[in-house]
């Protein structure tokens, strides 16, 4: 999903090095070599979209399970994110949804 600033930014204030990372950042093909105007004018026009990942439902399933188990797994699985898998990677909701696949239920 892409992640829009809820600030108010003037485009014209921000020099061309911020322009070319806040197009990145909101999912534009940008480079430093795309004119300053250009960049203002895809920022200024840019309306986002809300993409769904497939992963997410693996994601929920794995989240509700560590939810479920979470006073009996906490010592067993990093502390960082768990159980919020909404904050892992794709590809280690993946993984710990294929070694629990059976226990998960899916």
């Amino acid at each position: 999903m892409v992640l829009v600033p809820e600030i108010d930014i003037d485009l014209d204030e921000l020099n061309h090095s911020e322009l070319v990372l806040l197009a990145e950042w909101c999912g534009l093909p940008a480079s430093r070599g795309v004119p300053r105007r250009i960049l203002i004018k895809a920022l200024n026009e840019f309306e986002p979209i809300e993409i769904q990942n497939p992963i997410d439902k693996n994601r929920l399933a794995v989240s509700r399970w560590l939810e479920r188990l979470w006073d009996r797994v906490q010592m067993q699985v990093g502390k960082k994110v768990c159980p919020n898998c909404y904050a892992c990677r794709d590809i280690q909701v993946l993984e710990c949804h294929a070694l629990n696949r059976k226990q998960i239920g899916g």
